[in-house]
């Protein structure tokens, strides 16, 4: 058994994370400061403290948490147009959903203290939480919802897609009318849309708002340099009572792994997000640090390998030439490996912490013998050519599965190709071969498996086969009236896609997030939900 244990390890696929959270960069070298309101355009803030070499201590007598953070924004303040994860944890100190997700990937309330859905009416009903201002000073409340909602449907976005209407039934309560009932949309709705004060917006205009956040917030925008740092400050009309604990936060952009490593080394940032491997496993095992490796996956981009079964004369229009290629390769050693521990397998769509894992799923455990039988039954005893494309990224990785295909005697041409390939091939075919099924893991099947699995789907559609009682459960789960029926769909969907069918065939390993830490650092919430989440307005510094 060829197990790789020595192989190079490389930034490999959490390089194709990255891309998925990166946001566009802002090319402006300037400086923005907002006002303590977040309204007046004119008035200027307070210049934050001393940022070198102070990292989690007292800058001017306040306390100061300063993270770094490897990607770098362009838009905080106006959420509608923000059309992607990146930007998410610099939006989470200023602009707030109506719903965020637990551990387990729940829903749980946030600016909607609750809600209520309606199957049969093809309406979701939120009570907005009383009490609660914009930095502005004007009223959060229904009316401002609907606002944003409205500026996310003017961008076309997809999250607001399935609204018909709205109707504000009272100040704390919005009444959102679906074009047809989707299990899906409250998600979409209630955690992707952020609100930020219409009559701030309109008073100063959209290109303005881009930079200067009028939220519901624990903190409000100090200053903005931009490509370096977002400052923020304590908002002291937080709606939470005692919170937020710390006074400052400063969010460093540093893109460079071995910068934000030694910055953390030398004390001058309190925090990290690692998006190197070897230098994760460096500073964890140095024993100096605290960390958590993400565990549900939300936000995070699973790897697997996908056959192209619909090519003609493809070998994987086959089904047990799809699942032997599955018991072909030991995910296992890949991700001790390549991952050095700190990626999770599965043999399923998602984490083995999310509400859709079925135990159940057999899935395809590394099993070389099982591989040549199923090649043989197919008429392949003596194995076949095909290929196998692989991004910069995942050079290696795709190397070692190379080598275990050739041990059954698929011999795959490696066909290494550069990310506007690797992305053109999405919505394409792949020459009858097979390549990297790049997938979001969050645990809303109806929604993110959707997009794969639908004939028309964004992501590799054109390349793998649609059988009917896939999409009919698929719909099922789309129209689950309730948490119970749409987890009971997610597990039949697992057994179907993977047992029987082998779909989107051998999912292999989930680089979930590292977050790296100072010691002292408390309850500041990274890696516990969605990947791009945290809590600015819980975390404090013990010392």
């Amino acid at each position: 058994m060829v197990r790789f244990r020595n192989l190079k390890m490389v930034t490999l696929v959490m390089l194709a994370l990255l891309l998925v959270l990166s946001a566009c960069s802002g090319k402006k070298s300037s400086t923005t400061e907002s006002s303590s309101s977040g309204g007046g355009g004119g008035s200027v803030a307070e210049k934050s403290g001393d940022s070198g070499g102070n990292g989690g201590g007292k800058s001017g007598g306040e306390s100061v948490l300063r993270v770094a953070l490897g990607l770098n924004p362009r838009i905080i303040g106006y959420p509608a147009e923000v059309t992607n994860n990146g930007p998410l944890p610099f939006l989470d100190p200023v602009v707030q959903s109506l719903v965020h997700f637990d551990e387990k990937g729940n829903h749980v309330p946030w600016l909607a203290e609750s809600w209520e859905t309606d199957a049969d009416a093809a309406t979701i009903t939120f009570k907005l939480r009383e009490g609660v201002k914009f930095h502005d000073g004007t009223d959060f409340n229904a009316e401002a919802v609907k606002w944003n909602i409205e500026k996310y449907i003017e961008n076309k976005r997809t999250e607001t897609a399935n609204i018909d209407s709205m109707e504000v039934a009272d100040d704390h309560t919005l009444v959102i009318h679906l074009k047809e009932w989707n299990s899906s949309s409250l998600e979409a709705i209630g955690f992707f849309v952020r609100y930020v004060s219409p009559a701030a917006v309109e008073e100063h205009g959209v290109e303005w708002a881009y930079t200067n956040p009028v939220g519901t917030g624990p903190f409000l925008l100090d200053k903005w340099d931009m490509n370096v740092s977002v400052s923020y400050k304590k908002n002291p009309n937080y709606w939470e009572p005692g919170e937020p604990k710390i006074d400052r936060i400063e969010l460093l952009i540093i893109e460079d792994a071995n910068t934000a490593a030694s910055a953390l080394r030398a004390g001058e940032v309190d925090l990290i997000q690692a998006g190197n491997i070897d230098l994760a496993d460096e500073l964890i095992n140095s024993g100096e640090f605290d960390y958590v490796l993400q565990k549900n996956g939300i936000g995070a981009v699973g790897v697997g390998l996908i056959p192209d079964s619909t090519t003609e004369g493809s070998p994987f229009a086959d089904v047990r030439v799809r699942k032997a290629m599955g018991h072909a390769i030991d995910e296992a050693a890949l991700a001790e490996t390549f991952g050095k521990g700190y990626w999770e397998t599965t043999n399923q769509w998602g984490s083995r912490e999310a509400y859709t894992f079925n135990p159940d799923v057999e899935g395809f455990p590394y099993d070389p013998d099982k591989a040549r039988q199923l090649l043989a039954e197919a008429g392949y005893p003596n194995g076949f050519k095909t290929k196998l494309f692989s991004g910069l990224n995942t050079k290696d990785v795709f190397t070692a599965i190379q080598s275990y295909l050739a041990q059954v005697g698929i011999d795959a041409e490696l066909i290494v190709v550069d990310e506007a390939q690797v992305q053109s091939l999405y919505f394409s075919t792949w020459e009858g071969g097979l390549m990297g099924h790049f997938h979001s893991v969050q645990p809303d099947l109806g929604l993110y498996m959707f997009r794969h699995l639908d004939p028309n789907g964004a992501f590799y559609a054109k390349g793998i086969i649609h059988p009917e009682d896939v999409l009919e459960l698929l719909r099922e789960n789309q129209k689950a009236p309730n948490m119970q029926v749409k987890t009971e769909t997610s597990h039949k969907l697992q057994k179907l896609v993977y047992d029987e069918y082998a779909i989107v065939g051998k999912p292999l390993y989930i680089p979930m997030g590292i977050f790296i830490k100072q010691k002292y650092v408390k309850d500041d919430g990274f890696g516990l939900t969605h990947n791009s989440f945290w809590t600015p307005d819980n975390v404090w510094l013990d010392k």
